[in-house]
C-alpha cells in the first residue's frame, strides 16, 4: 500500500510539473502568435498594395489604348 501512495504522489507531482510547463509554453505560444499575426498582416497589406497598383496600371493602360484608338 505504501508503494501506491508513493506512485500516486510521484504521479501527482509529474502532473503538476507538466501543467506548469504547459502554462509557460502557452505564454510563449501567445507571444509567437501575436508576432505571427503582425507579420501576416504586413504581408497581406503588401499583397493588397501590389494588387491595387497592378490594377491601376492595367486600367491606365486600357484607358490610354482606348484614347489612342478613338483618335
Amino acid at each position: 500500500m505504501r508503494y501506491l501512495s508513493v506512485a500516486l504522489t510521484a504521479g501527482g507531482l509529474l502532473a503538476i510539473a507538466y501543467r506548469l510547463g504547459r502554462c509557460q509554453a502557452a505564454w510563449h505560444e501567445v507571444a509567437a502568435a501575436k508576432q505571427g499575426l503582425r507579420a501576416n498582416r504586413r504581408v497581406a497589406w503588401l499583397h493588397t498594395v501590389r494588387l491595387a497598383v497592378a490594377t491601376a496600371v492595367v486600367l491606365l493602360g486600357l484607358l490610354a489604348a482606348g484614347f489612342h484608338l478613338a483618335r
